[in-house]
């Protein structure tokens, strides 16, 4: 399932799509972003709107976290071993019933 975040109509969203791997294919190559555009000035443009520069900014930070929090691991390891881990039953409940109601 995929969500239109540009507020465009399916097929021009999807030549967007065409226009920017294109453009990416070419700048890949080594060649700048300025050198990507044709010499006469005409061919097709991207510019990505705030909410799809934020997305982008998001991911970034995303692939730089770790997948998993070895200190909060280390912490709860030592929780459990020692019997003071609290079990929050009202919490679990509440995001399992959370849970149910979004994709249930």
């Amino acid at each position: 399932m995929s969500i239109n975040i540009t507020g465009l109509p399916t097929s021009q969203t999807a030549n967007t799509r065409t226009s920017a791997s294109d453009q990416g294919s070419t700048a890949s190559k080594g060649s700048s972003p300025a050198s990507a555009q044709p010499p006469s000035g005409k061919g097709d443009t991207v510019k990505l709107s705030d909410a799809a520069q934020a997305l982008q900014n998001v991911e970034k930070k995303l692939a730089n976290t770790p997948d998993v929090d070895s200190d909060r691991v280390a912490q709860l390891r030592q929780e459990i071993e020692s019997g003071t881990y609290q079990i929050n039953a009202r919490g679990t409940a509440e995001g399992i019933m959370n849970f149910e109601k979004f994709f249930g």
